[in-house]
């Protein structure tokens, strides 16, 4: 009968073969990370994986009781080997978390762009549909009707002055017997001064022109 012990060292050794047999890195490192993780929880050594008796299986008919030879512990060198191979192993399985966890990163950063980029679409289009909502309810704008230019209002006729349409009578068959009497009356007169004729006479004149005018 198996003791938990070597059930773990069991379970640690078909890890093993199966992280060297993996067809890709990602079973490799699933592999491998089990069984370190068996190995830490059992307290086991590679000593322990390497020289323990293999376990029977299962469906094997019991072998007869044989004598338990001692591990052969390993050597300086195989241990040296063993931890590289072991160290190897996990700067593999780092880098292959690494690749997948910048896929990861790129397929994200390219999603959010994607998506922005329908959301940049998508306002544009609600833009102009409300730009054209608002064409459709606007009333069209008529343009300023010119005024039309209305007939200027004439007076009204004014009433005909008979008056005025009588012929004056020349002012100067007139004036001419007046001012030479009054020259003949004023020529008679010796004692008034010749700069008081002449006023009289332009105001006499003056006086006709606006009288007959």
């Amino acid at each position: 009968m198996m003791n938990d012990r070597e059930k773990a060292i069991e379970k640690v050794r078909k890890l093993m073969s199966l992280a060297e047999n993996a067809g890709n890195e990602n079973e490799a490192a699933n592999a491998f990370s089990k069984a370190r993780v068996f190995m830490k929880k059992y307290r086991l050594e590679l000593s322990d994986i390497y020289s323990a008796d293999p376990s029977p299986p299962p469906s094997a008919p019991p072998s007869p009781p044989r004598r338990k030879t001692p591990p052969r512990p390993l050597t300086p060198e195989e241990q040296h080997r063993e931890m590289m191979r072991l160290k190897q192993q996990e700067e593999e399985q780092l880098r292959a978390f690494q690749k997948v966890a910048e896929q990861q990163q790129q397929r994200k950063q390219q999603r959010e762009r994607e998506q922005q980029a329908l959301r940049a679409f998508e306002r544009q289009q609600a833009e102009l549909r409300a730009q054209q909502q608002v064409v459709q309810t606007t009333p069209p704008v008529t343009p300023p009707q010119e005024p039309v230019p209305q007939p200027d209002k004439q007076p009204p006729p004014q009433p005909e002055n008979h008056i005025s349409e009588q012929p004056r009578e020349p002012a100067e068959p007139v004036s001419r017997p007046l001012i030479a009497g009054f020259l003949a009356a004023l020529t008679r007169k010796q004692h008034i001064p010749s700069y008081i004729i002449a006023v009289i006479i332009i105001v006499f004149i003056l006086y006709i022109f606006f009288f007959q005018s």
